[in-house]
């Protein structure tokens, strides 16, 4: 019967094979931002590959986000007002389908400020419990937890996976589970075995101590990328490593939660599921830099069709910085443009009124709150890319086993 035990009490001892391949994923991580930094598009690659990584994270739960109506709804966001968001405008009024294409609209859009939260706040906040129930909470609800209110479980674990797997594992007991995540905290702030290592080994522990009732992969993954970028293999670049357990749940769901699927987990054999997992982690981050290649490559044969349609603007001006922007963000106001190319408002929309007279972008008419300027192009090329890498019908990882 397996049940987490504290990880200071704990030896991993890693593959040789796995890590050589942990070590090939973190080369192609720095070669990553490398070319991302050299390709002058650095902040619009972010911007597409944290909402990929949104994306992924979200398809692991079964549900498929769509691309332009997200696009819409980051750009009303990005006015600063929520409350919409939060109460619900008609759902038609982004081009969602229903209800439930908004909710889970919202759910992409938390999950990307949860991350920017992490980017922003890394070297400022310790790595403690507080920490990981602020970017639970900002996942969940999009407010940090004081706001929320949520915290470590103070019950029983109860579902369906836990009663399928009852003869292999054993939650731990809610007495037991806040030192269990204290004594995880501290693991995650030291600076051993190599980041991609330590980032599955805290995943692996954090999801057998079942800390919170649900949105444990969302907050597993979070965690994973606070670790990778405080241990500085990433850092302008956000790595979507959801996006392979997106495209392989299944295998996904095996590593990481094998005693889900009635394997038991003893002394003998616990590293041979730990390694099997953390080689897993290393082929996710190795699939998100291939990933962020594909996508770095169409944003510059983007911006390159672009200047030829409409010519190279002079440097330093709003135009200039529009085009390194709206690759990533391809659906925005005249205030969101100001905000990312720190150009005045007056500057930023005689651009893109340029841009719309150049046919680069259009507005949409339904958009009540200021113009909503669409590069139409980029939506394209960035739904291409989606449709290419991820299959067509999302695979919920907790109804597998």
């Amino acid at each position: 019967m397996y049940t987490p035990d504290v990880m200071s009490n704990q030896r991993f001892a890693i593959s040789p094979e796995t890590q050589a391949n942990t070590a090939r994923a973190e080369r192609a991580l720095v070669r990553m931002e490398d070319r991302a930094l050299h390709g002058h598009v650095g902040g619009s690659l972010r911007r597409v590959l944290s909402r990929l990584e949104a994306i992924s994270t979200i398809r692991i739960e079964g549900k498929t986000p769509r691309l332009a109506a997200l696009l819409q709804l980051e750009a009303c966001a990005a006015e600063g007002d929520d409350e919409p968001i939060r109460r619900g405008d008609p759902f038609d009024f982004y081009g969602f389908g229903n209800e439930e294409e908004r909710q889970v609209a919202v759910e992409v859009l938390f999950f990307e400020r949860a991350l920017e939260h992490i980017y922003r706040t890394a070297e400022a906040e310790p790595f403690n419990v507080s920490y990981l129930l602020d970017i639970h909470s900002l996942a969940r609800f999009g407010c940090v937890a004081a706001k929320s209110g949520v915290g470590i479980r103070r019950k029983a674990w109860v579902s369906e996976e836990a009663v399928a797997a009852s003869k292999v594992y054993e939650p731990p007991a809610p007495a037991a589970v806040e030192a269990l995540v204290e004594d995880l905290m501290v693991f995650n702030g030291r600076e051993v075995y190599s980041p991609i290592t330590q980032a599955a080994l805290a995943h692996f522990q954090f999801e057998s101590i079942k800390p919170f009732k649900s949105g444990m992969d969302k907050t597993g993954r979070l965690m994973c990328h606070a670790i990778l970028h405080r241990r500085g293999l990433t850092n302008s670049i956000i790595a979507p490593i959801g996006l392979e357990p997106a495209i392989d749940t299944p295998s996904h769901a095996r590593s990481l939660l094998p005693y889900n699927f009635g394997c038991a987990i003893t002394e003998e054999n616990r590293m041979e599921f730990i390694d099997q997992w953390v080689g897993f982690c290393a082929l996710s981050a190795e699939v998100s830099a291939r990933a962020a290649d594909m996508y770095l490559d169409a944003i510059l044969r983007l911006k390159e069709s672009w200047l030829d349609d409409f010519g190279k603007p002079n440097k330093g001006s709003a135009l200039e910085d529009l085009f390194n922007v709206l690759p990533g963000t391809p659906i925005l106001t005249v205030k969101q443009a100001a905000a990312l190319t720190g150009k005045s408002l007056s500057a930023v929309n005689d651009a893109l009124l340029r841009l719309e007279r150049a046919g680069v972008v259009k507005t949409l008419d339904r958009f009540q709150r200021g113009r909503l300027f669409v590069a139409q192009r980029a939506v394209d090329v960035l739904e291409g890319i989606g449709k290419r890498i991820t299959p067509e019908i999302a695979v919920d990882r907790d109804s597998l086993g």
